[in-house]
């Protein structure tokens, strides 16, 4: 019988892990701040432009920037909670790296609300890197007739679906939301030859919105 890993243990390696993950993909996207962000407008704008494009990339260099400032303050409120002296970072992507590990030595003396939200904000900093890297898309809002409001989710009743277009797929951003079952609400586009069109087929079978 393997041996059990006691809560506090198990939440240090999940802050480890973040950390890990957070690090290598801050790598990935250094690589990529020097390519300049793609003009999505097709050539269709010719009106004023007061402003010239930087050039890098700015969604990268924002996801960066966004590593930079939180890891600093994370280790910042670490070592005010467990009275250590202040202690002021550079810049650079190896203070970066410096105070992601300093996160890691003081979440031994933290409690456990802190480690938490600690692997919360690094968890979602990842997520908006996958999306710069476009390793992944960003949920957005599901289209609505002008005039008409946004559609409920069918289980919780909140204003909480959003989609994947390029997947094909619907969920449920609130995390308490779950169906009979116990199952986190999710749909996928499907064909229906009965109505010759792409119609959302959830996980309990229901198809369509309410």
């Amino acid at each position: 019988m393997p041996a059990v890993i006691p809560a506090h243990v198990a939440l240090r390696s999940r802050l480890r892990k973040s950390v890990e993950d957070a690090v290598a993909l801050n790598e990935r996207l250094e690589q990529l701040i020097a390519v300049r962000t793609r003009d999505h407008s097709g050539g269709g704008f010719h009106g004023k432009v007061d402003h010239s494009s930087p050039p890098w990339n700015n969604t990268v260099a924002g996801v960066i920037m966004d590593l930079h400032a939180r890891s600093r303050d994370a280790e910042a409120c670490l070592r005010i909670a467990l009275k250590l002296p202040r202690r002021v970072r550079g810049g650079s992507s190896a203070n970066t790296r410096k105070a992601l590990d300093s996160l890691l030595r003081l979440s031994e003396g933290a409690d456990d609300h802190s480690v938490q939200e600690n692997i919360r904000w690094l968890d979602g900093w990842c997520r908006k890197a996958l999306i710069a890297l476009e390793v992944t898309e960003a949920p957005r809002r599901l289209p609505r007739v002008e005039g008409q409001k946004e559609p409920p989710c069918p289980w919780c009743k909140n204003h909480t679906l959003r989609m994947l277009p390029l997947k094909g797929i619907i969920k449920c951003s609130n995390p308490e939301c779950t169906d009979d079952q116990e199952r986190r609400p999710v749909a996928r586009l499907q064909y229906s030859e009965l109505v010759k069109d792409l119609v959302l087929v959830w996980q309990d079978k229901i198809v369509g919105l309410p």
